[in-house]
């Protein structure tokens, strides 16, 4: 006798999960590496755990997987004063802020988070004011040593801040390291996702998705959920296949994008620095428009293939590409600039002069670039 299982699908927005946990489409990113090593450090007496990465790669949401809700979590710009921490701490466990409370904050406070035994997650500690900074890390250094566990997320180029600023922390600290994804381990966010809700979907296509990813597994859950809503709504995605005949990648980026909002930034980028005296240099590009030096970068950078990193060469390699023969800009010129372009602290590329080498901070600032018109 024949036995019919029926399958139940999900709608796309039910499986990829593009702001928060996502239980169904959730990836080991290299091998479980990341668990293991926070496994590792947690399991070692008064350690201070750095899990530190790029944005978008997942820091977050390897905390979501290990502790669940189990845990206090503090983004760093709730962090005035040497009492942020402990209040919002105090006050996600149930306590209450009274006028008087900042004069007992070291002691009630600890001794109750100490005995509730959760995790203290600190996000972003980087927007904690340097000053600020080392007061925690010296009240973090004491408090791990009565067993209370502190788990610290930071970006790359700011995750020694808390070893800089106090310098007897650096055995305390055990460091994870989250890279930026590789292209098959976004291919499987696809896999498990598409299996979902009962598109199929070539290989060929999730392999262009993950590039377009720029090693962000976020980046990718909005990727394939667009890709489901630009299909067909009056067939079920059960019935429909989805390859290099009907795929369109720019409807799907064009939707994608929407999520997306970094028109500030950009335009620090086109705009470059301010000028002074004489005016910049103006080229023709083989399109027949013209711009500046800035410009032909913005340009460059929207050209295929996307990148994590590049080198200086790559980048006049590309420029030579898009301007008329002769017209070649001073990229290195324009390239030093770059750190001091964007405001707030925010740098959503960083150029590095001694490597000469440009590499993506945010992989969401750098999709919006390219998907956006010069």
């Amino acid at each position: 006798m024949l036995i019919i299982v029926a399958v139940s699908l999900r709608t796309p927005e039910q499986v990829f999960i593009t702001d928060g946990y996502p239980e169904l489409t959730y990836v080991n990113q290299a091998g479980g590496k990341p668990e293991a090593e926070l496994q590792e450090g947690l399991g070692q007496a008064n350690k201070i755990i750095s899990i530190v990465g790029a944005s978008k790669t997942g820091k977050s949401t390897l905390c979501d997987k290990y502790f669940g809700s189990e845990k206090i979590l503090i983004p760093g710009g709730r962090i005035e004063n040497m009492h942020g921490l402990w209040s919002e701490a105090y006050r996600q466990i149930g306590g209450k802020i009274t006028e008087g409370y900042a004069r007992n904050v070291l002691g009630e406070t600890l001794d109750a988070l100490t005995k509730r035994g959760l995790p203290v997650v600190l996000d972003d500690f980087h927007y904690v004011d340097r000053q600020v900074q080392r007061v925690i890390c010296q009240q973090m250094k004491n408090e791990a040593a009565r067993g209370l566990r502190f788990i610290v997320i930071n970006t790359p180029h700011r995750g020694d801040d808390p070893i800089r600023n106090n310098s007897d922390l650096s055995g305390r600290f055990f460091k994870v390291d989250l890279q930026f994804w590789t292209a098959q381990d976004l291919m499987e966010i696809g896999k498990k996702g598409f299996s979902g809700v009962g598109l199929r979907v070539s290989g060929e296509v999730l392999d262009i998705l993950a590039r377009e990813a720029l090693g962000s597994p976020q980046l990718m859950q909005t990727l394939c959920l667009e890709t489901c809503r630009s299909m067909p709504e009056d067939t079920p995605y059960e019935q429909q296949t989805v390859d290099h005949t009907n795929f369109d990648i720019a409807k799907v980026r064009e939707k994608t994008v929407r999520s997306y909002d970094h028109s500030t930034a950009l335009h620090y980028l086109r705009e470059g620095p301010g000028e002074r005296g004489r005016a910049r240099n103006v080229y023709t590009f083989q399109d027949g428009s013209t711009g500046d030096v800035y410009t032909a970068l913005v340009r460059c950078l929207t050209l295929d293939p996307p990148f994590v990193s590049i080198t200086l060469g790559q980048i006049k390699a590309r420029v030579s590409q898009i301007v008329m023969e002769g017209e070649m800009p001073n990229m290195a010129a324009a390239l030093s600039h770059l750190n001091d372009l964007f405001k707030d602290d925010y740098r959503p590329m960083e150029w590095d002069g001694d490597k000469e080498l440009l590499w993506v901070v945010d992989p969401h600032f750098y999709f919006y670039l390219r998907c956006k018109p010069i």
